[in-house]
């Protein structure tokens, strides 16, 4: 919705938001249209009303911004690079974003059934699913389908692209719900972080689901969330404005869970629980599928996930219980379960004669990592474990113990290499993560090249082995420094080597028979 520079002046007055409306001599009173909201100045045009925004925010942006066109700025504090256009001095710049973005894009969230994920692992599967299920119903009746926003990837039904944050900030995520409005879809699923639920990331933006999947500890640092508590209570916040709660009754802390879900219209549980309203049980493992059980009110049905690893039924369940509780058939549900992938998630590979099987996946903290270990355990019985892996720079500093830890006790080789290092040294994260692991009495390696690393973890396996690959998952860039850079992605690593130790397995058995 096109407004102008006193019009979004006015509505940040009605929210409590501006402090002061400064004017530049000579030019009080004078109003002009917007045309733009933007935070990024090389975006900026005549008409932008620009957000001066977070910790790394230079004047220089606003100066471009200006040079560009820009009517007005908004930020918490006057600049001397914006004396010539009015400044919007407001107290809170997150609040004042949405507030701004959802007018600009005229409310678009009030024409969506939007669905919010949120948990310490799991999230991105059960959008996947979640999404698949809701996508067989919607076009099933004459409809466009669903969006995503995603860690993968966001998709409003007019663009799909790569994300660059779990959760978008909240003028992009406003700029999404109007694409997807505008594209004809009628609901968007998406994965709520707990630091867009904590710094207000989604705004006011009503949730009429809220799936809450799990919690441990992670994301604790100077830069995320000061320790576990507030990192909760953050991620709690999701049922501050949700409708229906749907809630894995097997997460740890469930009675402060459920304690927060009361508040909401509706609570659907769901887990392996005898109470649970969508009950599984039953869990049987296939080769590179798992069969399960659900029952609810008013269905008891079998499934198959056509997928690895057993904490993907959890994630499965989780998407049933939504689904269910948004009047989604159980057939539909059954059936878009069968087709479903997830880049990046439990993606599994052999080698030509699968003497050797890689699996990548996104595993990036202590309970992923647990789960990933007890899936090899249950589908690879006895086989010998590697796992090529590293940790962030600069936040979550927990998962090195965690990861360490448990790599320790239960990998058989362990290859530490760089993981989004940003400004920090991946040398020494490599090294931090490796005191760890020697104190669960166990060795390592340190690669500072992850690809050659992945190589050499599969062309160093024994027949039989499963070598993990975790933590970037369908990741293509390598977070360096402070920007990105071009990464070929783990499953491009691990298909080229083996491919090449299954030719090299086979041109060992073809001499050992010429000597014979």
């Amino acid at each position: 919705m096109k407004q102008s520079v006193l019009e979004y002046k006015r509505l940040l007055e009605q929210e409590g938001l501006l402090v002061e409306f400064a004017e530049p001599e000579g030019k009080e009173g004078e109003d002009r249209p917007v045309t733009l909201v933007t935070y990024f100045s090389g975006g900026a045009d005549q008409g932008t009303l620009f957000l001066c925004k977070g910790a790394a925010f230079k004047e220089a942006y606003l100066k471009d911004a200006v040079n560009r066109g820009a009517v007005a700025y908004v930020s918490e504090k006057k600049y001397e690079a914006g004396k010539e256009i009015p400044a919007l001095i407001v107290n809170d710049a997150r609040k004042a974003q949405f507030v701004l973005g959802e007018a600009f894009y005229d409310y678009p969230a009030k024409s969506l059934h939007v669905t919010a994920l949120t948990g310490t692992k799991g999230k991105t599967t059960t959008a996947y699913y979640l999404q698949s299920m809701l996508d067989a119903c919607l076009k099933k009746q004459g409809g466009n389908g669903c969006a995503l926003l995603s860690s993968i990837e966001y998709y409003d039904g007019k663009t799909r692209e790569a994300s660059t944050l779990t959760t978008p900030e909240s003028l992009e995520l406003c700029r999404h719900m109007r694409n997807a409005v505008d594209a004809g879809l009628s609901h968007m699923v998406m994965e709520a972080s707990s630091q867009a639920l904590k710094y207000e990331r989604v705004g006011n933006t009503h949730f009429d689901t809220a799936i809450f999947l799990n919690i441990s500890k992670d994301h604790i640092s100077p830069t995320e969330h000061k320790d576990f508590d507030d990192y909760f209570q953050s991620k709690l916040k999701i049922f501050d404005r949700c409708t229906c709660a749907c809630v894995n009754l097997d997460s740890d802390h469930i009675g402060e869970i459920l304690k927060a879900a009361a508040k909401c219209e509706r609570v659907v549980t769901f887990g392996s629980k005898e109470n649970a309203v969508i009950r599984v049980s039953d869990i049987k493992p296939g080769r590179g599928k798992f069969y399960f059980h659900v029952a609810g009110p008013d269905f008891s049905e079998d499934f198959t996930l056509p997928v690895h690893g057993a904490f993907n039924v959890e994630n499965a369940v989780a998407a049933i219980a939504a689904a269910w509780s948004m009047g989604i058939p159980v057939s539909l549900i059954k059936e878009s379960l069968l087709g479903v992938t997830v880049p990046g998630r439990m993606e599994t590979y052999e080698s030509s004669a699968g003497e050797v099987t890689a699996i990548v996946d996104f595993a990036h903290n202590g309970l992923s990592f647990e789960k990933m270990f007890d899936t090899v355990a249950l589908e690879y019985p006895g086989s010998r474990v590697s796992v090529v892996f590293g940790t962030p720079g600069g936040k979550a500093f927990n998962r090195r113990k965690d990861m360490g830890e448990i790599s320790g006790k239960r990998a058989d080789r362990i290859f530490l290499v760089p993981d989004d290092p940003g400004n920090e040294d991946p040398q020494a994260i490599c090294e931090e993560i490796g005191g760890y692991i020697a104190k669960e009495g166990a060795s390592f390696q340190i690669r500072m090249d992850r690809g050659a690393a992945i190589r050499e973890a599969i062309l160093g396996a024994v027949p039989g082995e499963v070598v993990l690959i975790l933590g970037k998952g369908a990741d293509v860039t390598m977070h360096v420094g402070n920007g990105n850079v071009p990464y070929r992605s783990d499953a491009v690593y691990a298909k080229e080597a083996l491919a090449e130790y299954g030719n090299a397995f086979a041109e060992a058995a073809t001499a050992r028979e010429t000597e014979e």
